[in-house]
């Protein structure tokens, strides 16, 4: 096979970043295709041939999956921000407990991991609460993935309908602008746009305020100051769900003591402090840590300790019930681990938007010397149309 020529494949299975692959090929190489999925016969063109794998472009699709569907968003192949609308939403959710299935057995190599039904949301469609657009020659859009080329966005389908209308009121008057951040709250007031549009786009003071350092957000009925540096969940429904798979699994009493680790700003321990007996919340990021102060005030069990979570972790030197782990994509430190394992908490749960790292460190976790075991991974659609799922990780000490 060469650059260039054109194939009949059949593809068989799901990559981590939604694209199809196909893995029965005569030269062994997987080939790789977007907006395609996985039991469909495809023409394809090959636009790069490597070593160890096959991009192509998808000429026609030859025989295709009963679960196809026409995509809502027009710019669907323009745009590589959803990588499955092209799939009908109830089959999403089984490609996505695939997708975690296959990184938890590559990446910790877990030969069967007890993955569970993707508990996916009531409407996959306009959840987005918080946007990040490019600007260019005063217009919004995004940059395309793949060829890094700039689009503008007249409205994105999974964003609320507040975002698209602020950006349709934008376009065209934020000369001199580079980038552009849209947050909305679940109160119809509650809006952040950064930067300042003052100098920007000075015609639209008093109609658009702009600037503004926080915004409130609201889950299970509580209000969380979110600050324009501080991480939130981009939708709130599903982050509610979220929660109650966290409350569910971990347990507790009127005596737990639990650790929430990477707390951001304060959403598990204000959430979990009415059904526990103390809540010790870790966090090293100012902003958020801010927010936490305020989010926890009137909480008289909840404890926020500013720091790195691996030096914090290690220092704790009482009894703990329950642990929570909520870090950054990229996982946990190796000491962070070590420090858990020191603990011997009876639950430990771990929450993670990266199946790969995710994997890595259960294999950690669950190795001789730091004695837990895995008992369920639990996918959470966060992100309907997208690649992208969470995933609450539960396990228990070994003795």
């Amino acid at each position: 096979m060469a650059e260039g020529d054109l194939l009949s494949v059949r593809f068989d299975d799901i990559a981590p970043k939604g694209d199809a692959i196909a893995t029965g090929t005569d030269d062994g190489k997987p080939i790789f295709a977007a907006n395609v999925i996985p039991g469909e016969v495809a023409l394809v063109r090959i636009r790069r041939h490597r070593r160890n794998w096959t991009a192509v472009d998808v000429e026609s699709i030859e025989q295709p999956s009963p679960h196809r569907v026409e995509p809502r968003c027009p710019l669907f192949e323009t745009c590589s921000g959803c990588q499955l609308q092209h799939v009908d939403y109830p089959h999403q959710l089984v490609l996505k407990q695939r997708m975690v299935q296959s990184q938890l057995q590559r990446f910790g190599e877990l030969d069967d991991p007890p993955v569970a039904p993707t508990l996916g949301a009531a409407d996959p469609w306009a959840y987005r609460n918080h946007a990040r657009f490019t600007v260019k020659d005063g217009r919004l859009g995004f940059i395309r993935h793949f060829k890094r080329q700039w689009f503008e966005v007249p409205h994105c389908f999974i964003m609320d309908d507040r975002i698209n209308g602020v950006v349709q009121r934008l376009q065209g008057e934020v000369e001199g602008l580079t980038q552009c951040n849209v947050r909305v709250g679940a109160e119809a007031d509650q809006l952040m746009i950064q930067p300042s549009l003052a100098k920007a786009a000075p015609q639209l003071e008093g109609e658009l305020p702009s600037g503004q350092p926080w915004l409130y957000e609201t889950l299970h009925g509580h209000r969380f100051r979110v600050s324009a540096a501080s991480f939130f969940q981009v939708n709130r429904a599903q982050a509610q769900v979220l929660i109650d798979v966290v409350r569910e699994r971990i347990g507790g009493g009127p005596e737990a003591l639990v650790v929430d680790a990477y707390a951001g700003v304060g959403t598990f321990a204000v959430l979990l402090a009415p059904h526990v007996g103390r809540v010790i919340a870790i966090e090293e990021s100012g902003p958020a840590v801010e927010d936490a102060r305020e989010n926890i005030a009137g909480l008289a069990n909840v404890e926020l300790r500013l720091g790195k979570s691996e030096a914090l972790l290690a220092a704790i030197d009482e009894p703990v019930d329950a642990v929570i782990l909520d870090p950054p994509r990229v996982g946990c430190r190796p000491e962070a681990l070590d420090a858990v394992a020191h603990l011997r908490p009876r639950r430990l749960i771990y929450v993670s938007c990266d199946a790969a790292s995710l994997g890595r460190d259960l294999q950690v976790l669950c190795d001789a010397a730091h004695g837990f075991r895995l008992l369920e991974v639990q996918p959470v659609d966060m992100f309907p149309h997208t690649h992208h799922v969470e995933c609450v990780a539960t396990l228990e000490r070994l003795d």
